[in-house]
């Protein structure tokens, strides 16, 4: 293969990566051709794009992103997946499709530049989606709000509650009024 192929070749992977730092590597040794389409096409209705390696020149993309720990992942038929709505989600589906076929192996992958192996992977698998993350922040930033809100009902639905005590004719409070004392016994 000549220079300018491979240059080429770098420079699509490059432009194909834009930018992520985030992408694992699998190894689909063993996968026929069926199961790596319907893989492809179960990947690509997530928005997950699937890009086969060429180890030599991976690496060296890989190093220039700053991914250059990936290198010990490429050994063999080697296949990125990036993409997705995030990592873990990514990580999710990834996992699920090579639980589904059982031919395919996580070898590794980098999550925000930072490597990681495929038990991490699988750790990864574990963590709430973005949105779910989203919805947590959402909640703790209006946990004061409500609270605030709630401590200034309480004692407006104190007030309404003896009002309709007393609307209602029955004594508020825990003596009557009105009544006098009973006289001590002896008197």
């Amino acid at each position: 293969m000549s220079k300018y192929v491979k240059e080429l070749m770098m420079d699509q992977l490059r432009s194909d990566l834009n930018g992520s730092t985030s992408l694992l590597i699998l190894d689909l040794k063993g996968l026929d051709g069926v199961g790596e389409h319907q893989l492809r096409r179960d990947l690509r209705k997530k928005k997950i794009r699937v890009r086969a390696l060429k180890n030599s020149l991976a690496k060296r993309v890989f190093a220039d992103l700053g991914l250059g720990g990936l290198s010990r992942f490429l050994e063999g038929p080697s296949v990125a997946v990036w993409g997705g709505d995030g990592v873990a989600e990514l990580a999710k589906e990834v996992s699920t499709q090579v639980a589904k076929l059982k031919k395919p192996a996580i070898k590794g992958g980098a999550v925000d530049g930072v490597v990681i192996g495929p038990g991490q992977v699988e750790d990864i698998t574990k963590l709430p989606s973005r949105e779910a993350l989203i919805a947590r922040v959402v909640a703790l930033a209006l946990a004061p709000a409500q609270r605030v809100v709630s401590l200034a009902n309480a004692p407006v639905g104190g007030l309404m509650g003896q009002l309709k005590t007393m609307s209602e004719g029955a004594p508020a409070g825990d003596g009557a009024e009105g009544e006098t004392p009973a006289a001590p016994p002896g008197a």
